[in-house]
């Protein structure tokens, strides 16, 4: 059954193949002649260094970022999309092209029952995908943790990019989107539609569960007076929710705060108020804290696995119905 399996896949297997060379090749090109040219720019420090503590040539951070922003945005384009080409390309034509030309019917009159039948073929699908993209994610983050801040990771680990290519996310991505073709794929009986649907599906559900991973993982809290500075960093934190708490300890409306601290920018005479003027009428008012609820960088992994395993879940459901569907085939 492999062996049959893999001659009638061989197709996207060579395109696989084929994708993992030239993807690969290109990928060590670009990271190579980056790491020359901040070489020759001066810039080795800045990789580690932020904006304000690097002391490179005038104008060299700039001209860096210039020619390389696009390159490092194709990149991590390429492996945010992989998840839904395999799903589309792999999986949606896996099941939906025999029950569509009718040659499932020989497979089905073989020795081998329909559940070894499915498996083979689906074992031999998604293994090289899932190598294909393994291999890939790992080269384009090699090549972005060679940039540091002078590249997109600067902007955090929960940046929207920077969080869909890290870590164990883009395998569950790959074992959903997949395992949706598949489904759909058995569902519809037809190749194209099966191909639309998973597209079309797959952005919807990414779409609609994004916001949810972030409420799984529980958030830390930071409270402080309101003269006193709120030390959380917004580019590598992801911050649910922040404002002013009130003498009780209630959030204060955000309406409210800002009529708030616009009359207390102003005395009563109606002059100018000082900073610690200001300072001090905030608490008066009714502002009497500053709070933040998020999630810092150190906990990003936690992320990570609530992510891949909402999508695993997801797949592991699809397979069943998958399962279900193909056998009620005739």
């Amino acid at each position: 059954m492999i062996w049959a399996s893999w001659r009638q896949q061989r197709l996207q297997l060579i395109t696989l193949l084929g994708m993992l060379v030239i993807g690969a090749g290109a990928i060590v090109l670009l990271w190579s002649n980056m790491v020359d040219d901040i070489t020759s720019s001066q810039l080795t420090a800045c990789v580690t260094q932020t904006l304000q503590e690097c002391s490179a040539p005038d104008g060299a951070e700039k001209a860096f970022r210039e020619v390389w922003g696009d390159r490092f945005d194709t990149g991590r384009f390429v492996i945010t999309a992989l998840p839904a080409l395999i799903g589309v390309f792999i999986g949606a034509p896996l099941f939906a092209k025999e029950l569509e030309q009718g040659t499932h019917v020989l497979a089905f009159t073989q020795s081998a029952s329909r559940t070894r039948w499915m498996f083979s073929k689906l074992v031999v699908a998604l293994l090289p995908a899932l190598i294909v993209l393994i291999t890939l994610q790992y080269l384009v983050s090699g090549w972005l943790a060679a940039a540091g801040t002078l590249g997109p990771l600067r902007n955090g680990p929960f940046n929207a990019l920077n969080f869909g290519i890290a870590h164990v996310s883009p395998v569950g991505y790959t074992l959903f989107a997949f395992m949706l073709g598949t489904f759909l794929g058995v569902l519809t009986r037809r190749t194209l539609a099966a191909m639309t649907a998973v597209l079309g599906a797959f952005i919807v559900v990414r779409a609609a569960l994004s916001g949810l991973v972030d409420r799984l993982v529980p958030p830390q809290r930071l409270e402080v007076a309101s003269g006193a500075s709120l030390e959380v960093d917004r580019n590598t934190s992801l911050v649910i929710d922040d404002g002013w708490l009130d003498t009780a300890g209630r959030p204060v409306p955000q309406d409210k705060v800002s009529t708030l601290t616009q009359a207390c920018k102003s005395t009563p005479g109606g002059t100018p108020n000082t900073q610690e003027g200001f300072l001090a009428c905030l608490p008066q008012s009714g502002l009497a804290k500053r709070y933040a609820v998020f999630i810092p960088e150190s906990q990003a992994w936690q992320v990570h696995l609530v992510d891949v395993a909402i999508f695993g879940g997801l797949a592991v459901l699809l397979l069943a119905g998958t399962v279900w569907a193909l056998r009620r085939q005739s």
